[in-house]
């Protein structure tokens, strides 16, 4: 590669990085859980995959992906304003990454696969928040009151 194509390609890696960062904080709340969600379901297939196929490099990367994603949705619950709701997402979040951890260490693709019947309801569910909606996280409709922290 030559010096120039070199600097061409750290150039268009750097722009790109700045656009995704630049997409991810525009998102509105309820669309940044949904991409949250919609990796969930990715990883836990692509980790399935390679389980299946012996890849276990790959499905060692995949199931870190898995937690870290739910680690970061457990971290952002605000239980003074979720109270219930918040608690139980927790316990679920916990379940999820015992599950992730338990069917990694087993090589167990099917337990994986099936996580996504917990995560699939979720998914949806932000899916249907309507746009009006799109920026309110909180239970009491309060934008200024969240339930979810996005930026930590």
């Amino acid at each position: 590669m030559l010096k120039g194509d070199k600097e061409n390609v750290m150039g268009a890696a750097l722009a790109y990085s700045a656009y995704r960062r630049s997409e991810i904080e525009t998102l509105t709340p309820r669309d940044l859980l949904v991409k949250l969600f919609e990796g969930l379901e990715r990883f836990i297939e692509q980790a399935a995959m390679a389980l299946d196929n012996g890849q276990l490099e790959s499905a060692v990367k995949n199931t870190r992906r898995i937690r870290d994603i739910i680690f970061e949705l457990q971290s952002t619950l605000n239980f003074a304003a979720g109270g219930e709701i918040a608690q139980r997402l927790d316990a679920l979040y916990s379940f999820l990454i015992v599950e992730v951890t338990e069917a990694g260490l087993r090589h167990d693709s099917a337990r994986l696969r099936q996580l996504n019947r917990v995560i699939r309801p979720l998914l949806e569910g932000w899916r249907g928040v309507p746009d009006a909606h799109a920026r309110t996280t909180s239970l009491t409709g309060e934008s200024k009151s969240n339930v979810i922290n996005m930026r930590g």
